[in-house]
């Protein structure tokens, strides 16, 4: 390859990266949020840390808090949220994420 061609390879792949970064920003928003993570967290196929893990929330991240549960307690708090995102949901626990007004119970 010459360098031309490197260099034109490297911009198309600069210009893909860019708008994947985008998409990912727009897509971790949803259009009517009702909670925000605010420290890095992993959601879970049920109310504990010790069922099978779903994906990973970094904090910022949007979700949709479809209901509350209780679950296994930590930190003295058995609270978990059902949620959805972007990219899947699962049960994040109480301390994890900011609440919107009217979650309602599971």
């Amino acid at each position: 390859m010459t360098r031309r061609h490197l260099l034109a390879a490297a911009a198309g792949l600069a210009a893909v990266g860019v708008v994947g970064l985008a998409a990912v920003a727009a897509a971790t928003e949803p259009a009517d949020p009702t909670g925000l993570v605010g420290v890095p967290t992993i959601s879970y196929t049920g109310p504990s840390d010790r069922a099978v893990p779903v994906r990973p929330f970094s904090p910022g991240t949007y979700v949709h808090l479809l209901c509350s549960t209780e679950g296994q307690a930590l930190g003295n708090n058995q609270t978990w949220f059902r949620v959805s995102g972007a990219d899947g949901g699962g049960y994040v626990h109480r301390t994890a994420v900011s609440v919107g007004p009217g979650v309602r119970s599971c």
